[in-house]
């Protein structure tokens, strides 16, 4: 008689196992309301191994998931093989229509910044304006609405055209003092309603955007890299904004826009530079050489051909192979669009995290 085969579990490769446990564990997380470095040090293990373990790039040992049950009273089989969804009874009415580490993400985003771009309304093809000349300010609110349905959604406003710092740090300071979103928006209604901008903020998977109106006259759309990382705050960033220049000459603009939480120990010209992004790297040998073999042929009279010019010949000839060398120069290295690298927003966040003043501690972006 022959015996019962038995099926064997299916192995999970080592791949999806960590996936699983990486979409686990960030649930737990938003579900409990923790950061990554909070729930590492309720388990007693180092921050970056909890930064692993919810990256998918190393795999808990077994001690991990028994202090895990023993904490949260979870079902280590579950865990490393179901995806977890939280149920209803778990959320209140408002996350429940979120996904909670979306929600956690959005939250770590309100709260009052300061606005640095640049004035284009007296941009007419040249730009000759010093840094303190074209520096603008502003300061944009990100916030929680209360809805009919208890849903989650994230407002914004902002206040622009700011020519000095003073002035922006001190709406700052009187917007923060509002407790109640709808204060807040009262209070610009009231006493900045023509600088004024209204509208909501979003996160995509990659991205965070900022969609907002002005009356009838002007909307912007403001995109930044999304951050999804361990800490309670998003500091600040870099972007781009697509909006409708001010001034007399009403055009489309795309330009640079930087924001940070925190007042900036950086100068006019610095912050003026740090938003000026992909500066031409010019290389200019070979310009130089034929530059150099027409000033010999022209004046030392080593090309028997160039004999002969007036000095005025000669002026002209060295001239426009001059503005033919820094046109090319400029072709080369000039840039047809505005695209925000990472490497761009990471020297933005460092620059910034290095000049604010009085950022409290733990208020970070890695």
């Amino acid at each position: 008689m022959k015996e019962k085969q038995t099926s064997k579990p299916a192995v999970v490769p080592m791949q999806n196992l960590n996936s699983m446990i990486s979409q686990n564990l960030k649930k737990l997380i938003a579900r409990e309301g923790l950061t990554q470095k909070e729930l590492a040090e309720k388990l007693g293990i180092a921050a970056a191994s909890m930064t692993d373990y919810c990256k998918g790039r190393r795999t808990p040992n077994i001690e991990f998931f028994v202090a895990l049950k023993n904490l949260y009273d979870i079902s280590i089989d579950d865990f490393l093989t179901k995806n977890i969804q939280p149920s209803a009874a778990d959320l209140s009415p408002r996350e429940f229509y979120m996904d909670p580490n979306q929600l956690i993400t959005c939250r770590k985003y309100c709260g009052s910044y300061f606005v640095y771009y640049f004035d284009t309304g007296k941009y007419k093809g040249r730009d000759t304006q010093i840094p303190r000349e074209s520096l603008q300010y502003g300061i944009l609110c990100i916030y929680e609405k209360q809805t009919s349905l208890d849903v989650p959604e994230f407002g914004c406003a902002a206040v622009m055209s700011f020519n000095d710092r003073d002035s922006a740090e001190e709406l700052k300071k009187t917007l923060d003092s509002f407790t109640d979103p709808s204060q807040l928006v009262d209070y610009i209604n009231s006493n900045h309603l023509h600088t004024s901008y209204f509208g909501n903020f979003e996160l995509s998977q990659e991205h965070a955007f900022i969609s907002m109106h002005h009356n009838t006259t002007d909307k912007a759309l403001i995109i930044f890299h999304r951050v999804d990382n361990n800490k309670p705050n998003y500091t600040g960033g870099i972007g781009t904004i697509n909006s409708v220049s001010k001034g007399r000459e009403r055009m489309p603009v795309v330009q640079f826009l930087g924001i940070s939480r925190y007042p900036l120990a950086m100068s006019v010209e610095e912050i003026h530079h740090s938003l000026l992004l992909n500066y031409p790297y010019v290389k200019a040998q070979k310009e130089a050489q034929d530059l150099i073999r027409n000033f010999k042929a022209l004046y030392l009279g080593t090309d028997s051909t160039m004999q002969g010019f007036s000095e005025y010949q000669k002026e002209i000839i060295i001239q426009s192979g001059l503005e033919r060398s820094i046109r090319k120069i400029l072709e080369r290295n000039i840039f047809r669009y505005g695209k925000i690298s990472g490497r761009d927003d990471d020297e933005w966040y460092h620059a910034i995290k290095a000049a604010s003043i009085h950022e409290p501690a733990g208020d970070e972006q890695s």
